[in-house]
């Protein structure tokens, strides 16, 4: 069909910000413009209220068509300390529609999976046909070490390197900012020994990660969690040409993470934007066009949860879920609605999971391939974001790079300003948070973990996860 549907609007004069504001300031009988519909995000981004055009080229954003049955990945993590534990959660996890699966491996047991040798990997992915189900790996400690036991698994059951679909998740500059350590010196030495395995191996695994998740989880603004992104991708992909990959296949090798949040429209831009970013990275590195395009993997996110009223999570994890399958994530995971109090039991983890098959199967989503195209709300929005992150990233690049931003602590100390920015939204009542700071439960009912986490008080110099409803669910105690 070649016919331009702009023509369904001949005859109509378009319209401008000068016809509208007085048909505006009418309707709102009295009440101050700016004060009732302009509002700004937290970098300083204007968020409307009405966008008449879209800047030059914010459109061009490359969403590949989605598979009608499968939309996205749908993966869900293991947390079980246990491998018993965490085998019954994966293939209870496949038995009822998650496509996916992510390790988290802690060498202590206490946040994640204990699976420091083959076999108690083995035993954790018992009855799971690595070829149909991808496994990714996200290690809070001795992530080399863990990545050498998957890969060590995957030689003994003699699969189709082909085949291979998974991720390492190696990410060694973000997570000693996770742990607050210094970057060991031979960090960088054995990420490139690993790359180099990996690839002539399986090809088609995910290799590095860039966890920009981590700073929004701190308390980041978008447009810090998108220069994070970048200033990351960028030192995996040289840390991949050391390696031997070529161009494409370096860019190929990395996966990218950010955090989707209930602001439905902030987070569909800022995953747009993701792409953009790292197409024009891509690009310097000198891939050819097929190679540009980002694998994203959205999260819903932890820092927006509630943990006196848990169930007003599910609300929060439905927006979030919506923004990221709309923002065309390749793979999505949801957080259980238990996640800000401890492990989930089987029913949490079953409502997290139904979550993708409501917004595939019953909200469609997967059925239009970039649903935010052409909304010049959200192309305007896109572009500002990626205009301002990409500036913030020269100047991370102009410091060294991203591990020395960090190891300076200067990234640390501008999240921590953006932190106290939305805190103080909160404190003023000019955002609010559903169930904690608006319309409270007198009186919430429980729900069931499979323990409570282990207390963890996070190093000085850490990016550490923060929850913006923590101060006020104490302050109402």
């Amino acid at each position: 069909m070649t016919d331009d549907i702009r023509a369904l609007a001949g005859g109509f004069p378009a319209l401008s910000p000068q016809d509208w504001r007085p048909l505006a300031e009418k309707a709102l009988r009295g009440a101050d413009f700016d004060e009732t519909l302009s509002r700004t995000t937290v970098d300083g981004i204007d968020r409307g209220p009405v966008f008449f055009d879209r800047p030059e080229g914010s459109h061009a954003v490359d969403a590949a068509p989605r598979d009608i049955h499968l939309p996205w990945g749908m993966r869900q993590t293991l947390v079980e300390a246990t491998p018993e534990g965490a085998n019954a959660a994966a293939l209870a996890d496949l038995m009822g529609g998650v496509s996916e699966l992510e390790l988290r491996l802690d060498p202590e047991g206490e946040f994640g999976l204990k699976a420091n040798d083959v076999d108690l990997m083995d035993a954790a992915l018992k009855g799971v046909d690595l070829t149909l189900a991808p496994v990714h790996l996200d290690s809070l400690g001795g992530q080399g070490h863990h990545a050498h036991v998957f890969l060590t698994l995957l030689a003994r059951r003699r699969v189709d390197g082909e085949q291979i679909h998974g991720g390492l998740g190696i990410a060694p500059v973000e997570r000693a900012a996770r742990e607050g350590v210094a970057l060991d010196d031979q960090c960088f030495p054995k990420a490139i020994e690993i790359a180099e395995l990996a690839h002539a191996a399986f090809p088609n695994l995910k290799i590095f990660r860039a966890e920009a998740a981590l700073a929004f989880e701190a308390g980041a603004s978008e447009v810090q969690e998108l220069a994070m992104m970048a200033a990351s991708a960028a030192t995996y992909m040289r840390l991949a040409l050391k390696a031997g990959l070529d161009a494409d296949a370096a860019a190929r090798s990395i996966e990218a993470r950010l955090a989707a949040d209930a602001d439905i429209h902030l987070t569909i831009a800022k995953l747009r934007a993701a792409r953009r970013i790292f197409a024009r990275i891509a690009e310097s590195f000198g891939t050819s066009e097929d190679a540009r395009r980002l694998s994203l993997h959205a999260t819903t996110a932890h820092r927006m949860l509630s943990a006196s009223d848990p169930w007003t999570n599910l609300i929060r994890n439905a927006c979030a879920g919506f923004a990221a399958a709309a923002g065309g994530a390749d793979a999505i995971t949801v957080r259980p609605l238990t996640e800000a109090i401890g492990r989930p039991t089987p029913f949490a983890r079953r409502v997290a999971r139904n979550l993708h098959i409501l917004l595939a199967e019953e909200s469609h989503l997967g059925k239009v391939t970039d649903p935010a195209a052409g909304s010049w709300l959200h192309e305007s929005l896109a572009d500002a974001l990626a205009q301002k992150a990409w500036a913030l990233f020269q100047e991370i690049e102009g410091k060294g790079g991203l591990a020395s931003a960090l190891s300076s602590e200067w990234f640390q100390s501008e999240v921590a300003k953006s932190r106290r920015a939305h805190l103080n939204r909160y404190e003023t009542g000019t955002d609010q948070i559903l169930g904690v700071t608006q319309y409270v439960d007198p009186d919430p009912r429980g729900v069931e973990t499979d323990g409570s986490w282990p207390a963890h008080k996070a190093p000085p110099g850490a990016l550490a996860p923060t929850r913006f409803a923590a101060q006020f669910e104490e302050a109402a105690q």
